[in-house]
């Protein structure tokens, strides 16, 4: 039986209220370190959209803890889907506590993901059924889930200001893991609609997989290019044109 704490729900309470620019009052959320909309894209054409945001709040000892989540509304091979996602992280390096995911569509799926020290498992329910997937932990660790496009601020933390670092990424949807290295290429120019900013460009390399493709604006992540699997983002709030 697939157990779920509710981060998901939160997140669909929380999202309407961080994206609609509510004043912050006394008892209000966690800060919001980020939060805005990626246009989301594949082969070139305009797939949907991610309302995203990214809190976190003080925890002791072991760090800050952090909490995301999105919701997605996606139009894949003439079907239309909808997708909540909710992670929640411990430390500087955002090490992976907890992720659920809701997909709404002709295929209803729940996932959610529990970390341990040693262990990571999925469980998935599904119209297949029921199943459960585990895999060996690591010392960096993260979470990409496919097509979500602020995930890729958990993976950039997994540096903790080295220029490289070898990873796992945990791929929730495909019931994957994939050992990658993450490279910090350095700042360039890039384009984002009609503007040119100077963005952090982050690769993160797999021997087993796609080479992604971020770009950051301090912690922002402001593009994600996933050439292999022709899956592009973009934020909404800077510029909503692929280049």
């Amino acid at each position: 039986m697939i157990k779920r704490i509710g981060l998901v729900c939160a997140v669909a309470l929380t999202l309407p209220l961080v994206l609609g620019g509510a004043r912050r009052m006394p008892g209000d959320p966690p800060d919001v370190i980020d939060s805005g909309t990626f246009t989301l894209y594949l082969s070139g054409t305009r797939i949907g959209e991610e309302r995203f945001v990214i809190r976190w709040e003080r925890a002791g000892s072991a760090g800050p803890v952090f909490r995301a989540g999105a919701e997605l509304n996606l139009k894949l091979d003439g079907s239309t889907m909808r997708i909540s996602v909710a992670l929640e992280a411990l430390g500087s390096r955002c090490r992976p506590l907890r992720y659920e995911a809701e997909i709404n569509g002709s295929a209803a799926t729940t996932i959610v993901g529990t970390f341990a020290r040693d262990r990571i498992r999925l469980d998935v329910r599904s119209p297949r059924g029921d199943e459960m997937k585990e895999f060996l932990g690591h010392e960096r660790v993260a979470v990409l889930d496919t097509h979500v496009a602020h995930h890729y601020f958990f993976v950039t933390k997994l540096l903790a200001g080295a220029n490289s670092a070898e990873a796992r990424i945990i791929v929730p949807r495909d019931r994957n893991q994939q050992l990658v290295q993450v490279v910090d290429e350095g700042t360039e120019p890039v384009s984002i609609g009609s503007a040119e900013m100077q963005l952090r460009h982050i690769a993160i390399v797999s021997q087993t997989g796609p080479t992604r493709h971020v770009w950051l604006d301090g912690d922002r992540v402001i593009k994600v290019d996933v050439p292999e699997h022709g899956f592009f983002a973009v934020r909404s709030d800077t510029g909503d044109s692929p280049n």
